[in-house]
């Protein structure tokens, strides 16, 4: 796409020396290339590609990647675990490959997920030496790590799963944020201090469901985050009935939904994920935000 981008550029600015436009024309010469050399930078900052965006995950892309990193320490959640609750077994990453098959099923268009499963499948990296990530310290990783850029078929997402703590103004630690999805990126960050301490204060309880319990919370993280980096709610995707809790940002009003504001945060997803433990069942987004994302044409 920009190749051919940089081929009308050309041909436009060959036609201005050729035909000597007027000024004005010549103004608006100038601000095309402004614009073409602006998001050239913006994309070359980020690491993204033309590919990395709403549009092209909705329409052409063929294959959803998710490549997993990791620092020491900040090891996820991975292969096989029993649920205590219902006997059982099934892989963690489950959780979010059935969410994200859940989130493209019934479109025009198949979507092939590829979701690592196992350690051996994922990247372990050297430590980052931080206690505070701001978006573009995730962006720098991002950016970093991800080994391929999006296609017009293949959308590459990349999760990081760092020790420390999120901070939006680079010194005050957010202790209760999970996970961060940077707004116009593919770059997920899952802070895996949060994680480890959650805990039951009753120690039969922390023994018999405490494991499954952060590996429910730190599963349903990940579909929280890359809901909102797939466009919900109203980030990009447009809405089919009017469900934007605006008094919480890009979040869902239904409360028994991943996308509900609340459940991204420690002590309320604790309590939103005992359903999920109790019944066995993996899927988190309900009805409106699954309509919104099978429904959008770009």
């Amino acid at each position: 796409m920009r190749r051919v981008f940089v081929f009308i550029l050309l041909f436009v600015l060959m036609f201005h020396f050729t035909c000597k436009p007027s000024k004005p024309k010549n103004d608006w010469i100038k601000a095309l290339l402004a614009l073409y050399l602006l998001k050239t930078a913006v994309q070359d900052a980020s690491g993204t590609s033309d590919y990395d965006n709403i549009k092209t995950w909705y329409s052409t892309m063929e294959t959803l990647e998710v490549q997993v990193v990791y620092e020491s320490g900040a090891t996820p959640y991975d292969a096989t675990f029993t649920n205590p609750v219902t006997g059982n077994t099934k892989y963690v990453w489950n959780i979010f490959d059935d969410n994200l098959q859940e989130l493209f099923k019934n479109r025009s268009q198949s979507i092939t997920t590829s979701v690592p499963k196992e350690l051996s499948s994922m990247t372990e990296i050297s430590s980052q030496s931080k206690s505070t990530w701001t978006t573009s310290d995730i962006t720098n990783l991002g950016k970093t790590y991800r080994t391929e850029k999006s296609t017009s078929t293949k959308g590459v997402f990349l999760v990081a799963f760092v020790n420390g703590y999120y901070s939006s103004d680079g010194s005050t630690q957010d202790t209760s944020v999970i996970g961060v999805s940077v707004s116009g990126t593919p770059y997920i960050a899952i802070f895996k201090d949060v994680i480890t301490s959650i805990s039951y204060s009753n120690p039969i309880e922390e023994a018999t469901v405490g494991e499954a319990t952060r590996i429910y919370v730190e599963q349903a993280t990940l579909v929280h985050e890359m809901g909102h980096a797939l466009g919900l709610v109203n980030n990009g995707v447009t809405m089919v009935t009017s469900h934007q809790d605006t008094s919480n940002g890009k979040h869902c009003s239904n409360t028994a939904c991943v996308m509900y504001y609340a459940n991204s945060g420690t002590s309320a997803l604790v309590s939103y994920i005992k359903s999920f433990l109790d019944s066995g069942s993996t899927v988190m987004f309900k009805t409106y935000c699954l309509e919104d994302t099978q429904s959008y044409q770009p």
